[in-house]
């Protein structure tokens, strides 16, 4: 298989301050970086790339007043890891017990520059939005900030092959007892479950691979090395011959 290559990650941050996240909604400026922010049923401010790309139309979702995203906001930012890295847009979620929940990130130094241009960007703007004491200034409050990757998806692929027999691998790892699943009318990949880890392998018939579940770089080289043997033993299913790999 062909070295994996990160594509996502999800990175939470905890904040040690309660945010308001109406008043952030209200009264946040806009900025180059800072380019569109909105909150589910609330009409946005600003635009982002993906509010260019035309999707079939949905029917609207009912309106809800509790459960996740109710009381918070999501933000999209445009960073380039402090002129670091290529310029893209990441995405935070911002709820109000001061957690930031940011997807789009394929470098750790997007989101750690993205933290630091939110807190100096609200501090400076919105301060009235965080929570402190009324003898506290907010810039002395919000002072302690925890990461933690919660999810990684890297991609692979099996190399000199163009053309994998879903069914056919997807019969031999049944056969051995692994945990799979293959629904062609769902999802076009043959799924392998890893669930003493979490981790799920998604195999395409392009020989392209999708892993997800992961939280650091080992964990990725640890299951590259669990599922490769179980990629080629459907070789062993159809006595060595290179027809696993077609339709």
């Amino acid at each position: 298989m062909d070295p994996p290559t990160l594509t996502t990650m999800v990175v939470l941050y905890n904040v040690n301050v309660r945010l308001n996240t109406n008043l952030l909604l209200e009264s946040l400026p806009l900025t180059d970086s800072i380019i569109k922010i909105e909150k589910q049923g609330v009409p946005s401010r600003g635009s982002s790339r993906r509010d260019l790309i035309k999707r079939r139309a949905k029917k609207a979702p009912a309106k809800r007043t509790t459960g996740f995203g109710h009381n918070s906001i999501t933000l999209v930012s445009l960073d380039d890891g402090c002129g670091t890295l290529k310029q893209k847009e990441i995405t935070v979620k911002i709820f109000q017990n001061g957690v930031f929940h940011i997807t789009g990130v394929l470098d750790e130094r997007y989101d750690r520059s993205v933290m630091a241009r939110l807190r100096q960007h609200i501090l400076a703007t919105c301060p009235q939005a965080v929570g402190v004491p009324d003898d506290v200034a907010p810039i002395h409050a919000w002072t302690q900030e925890t990461r933690r990757v919660v999810l990684m998806n890297y991609k692979t692929r099996l190399q000199e092959i163009t053309s994998l027999s879903r069914e056919t691998l997807y019969a031999s790892l049944r056969k051995s007892g692994v945990r799979t699943e293959y629904e062609p009318a769902v999802y076009p990949a043959v799924k392998i479950y890893f669930p003493d880890a979490k981790w799920i392998a998604k195999v395409f018939r392009t020989g392209n691979i999708i892993l997800t579940g992961m939280t650091t770089q080992e964990e990725c080289g640890q299951l590259m090395t669990a599922l490769q043997p179980l990629i080629h033993s459907i070789h062993n299913h159809e006595n060595g011959s290179p027809r696993a790999y077609s339709d």
